[in-house]
């Protein structure tokens, strides 16, 4: 008896100390996920910076043509990737008609949409 009741004491520590580790390796996991998350969103926050940065500067220098192809190009990327004919989803609907309107109006836009499509990477369903 003395045996059996030392097995099962055992057999719970062991599964405490084995939920206990694991729920400390889940929430570590939990924490690189975040990071690697804000780690993402600050990258593509600094690259939409730094567009802006030259294209204030082609702005400033009097080089519009400059600044509008720097930012024709997010614009372009976007259209590509995410707004292809038919989606059903009205936020991408709208996006889509609204750059499509800029596209109509101007040709570095509308080249650069044109040069993204015909390079395009995968598109997103």
């Amino acid at each position: 008896m003395k045996t059996l009741f030392t097995s099962v004491v055992s057999l719970l520590v062991g599964v405490a100390i084995g939920c206990y580790a694991e729920r400390r390796h889940g929430e570590h996991d939990k924490t690189q996920i975040v990071q690697q998350m804000v780690e993402g969103g600050e990258s593509s926050d600094r690259a939409g910076a730094l567009r802006a940065v030259r294209a204030i500067e082609s702005i400033q220098s009097g080089d519009t043509s400059r600044a509008v192809q720097i930012l024709s190009a997010p614009v372009a990327d976007y259209y590509t990737l995410y707004t292809e004919a038919g989606s059903k989803q009205e936020r991408r609907a709208e996006t889509r008609a609204l750059i499509e309107q800029l596209a109509r109006t101007n040709q570095v836009v509308a080249a650069r949409i044109a040069e993204f499509s015909t390079n395009s990477r995968i598109k997103t369903p």
